[in-house]
């Protein structure tokens, strides 16, 4: 992956605004594609073992590959999205296979590590509890378009669907809920239409997002 490629992915994926879109005086380079070219002038993930520099890129290390494993439910909060829908398998992964490289310090707060560890069981439980509470005579709907996996992708699709939080995880501070309080704070989205609903900071609430939408699916 190149730098280039690396400053586009990353800004799709964590979305800068304000002072970090700010072009840079004398440069073409913002203030956020600034600090992702700095992370290869600057060698920063070679330097922790992360990543080993290729002409113009980066390749991951098995260093690399296990950090983003041990952080795979962190990244799930931050970032609000499923890795394993988003990613390749890292264990397949060949070395030296180029792929993005998250900067270490993104995950490793401290506070937000351990909280984690306990989320990510959690959020194992509730959506598996999410999908049961939401599945109608065998169907799980999209709550804002109708979706239905099952029917668009047959057996492949079978009880898939995202799990969309109403209020984010990472709002919570740590609060506990049982699981019917958890379950009123989620709702089965697709994956545009869970795209579409972190657009905004804080999420599209679901009426809203309904409203917007212009197409939805029915099947006979």
């Amino acid at each position: 992956m190149s730098t280039t490629q690396l400053i586009q992915a990353l800004t799709a994926l964590l979305n800068p605004s304000g002072e970090d879109m700010e072009i840079l005086a004398g440069r073409s380079d913002t203030r956020f594609s600034q600090k992702v070219r700095n992370l290869k002038s600057h060698h920063t993930l070679s330097k922790r073992g992360l990543a080993t520099d290729i002409p113009r890129g980066f390749a991951i290390t098995d260093k690399g590959r296990e950090l983003v494993e041990q952080h795979r439910a962190t990244l799930e909060v931050l970032f609000n999205f499923r890795f394993d829908d988003a990613a390749a398998e890292l264990g397949q992964l060949a070395d030296g296979t180029p792929v993005i490289v998250l900067d270490e310090r993104t995950v490793t707060e401290g506070e937000l590590r351990s909280r984690t560890a306990e989320y990510r069981k959690r959020s194992c439980e509730l959506r598996n509890a999410a999908i049961e509470t939401y599945t109608m005579q065998g169907r799980i709907l999209c709550a804002v378009c109708n979706f239905e996996y099952a029917a668009a992708y047959p057996s492949l699709g079978d009880g898939y669907i995202q799990i969309h939080h109403l209020k984010p995880v990472s709002f919570m501070r740590g609060e506990q809920l049982s699981m019917a309080e958890a379950l009123e704070n989620v709702r089965p989205l697709c994956a545009n239409c869970h795209q579409m609903a972190h657009r905004r900071q804080p999420p599209l609430p679901i009426d809203e997002l309904r409203s917007i939408l212009r197409v939805t699916y029915s099947y006979g």
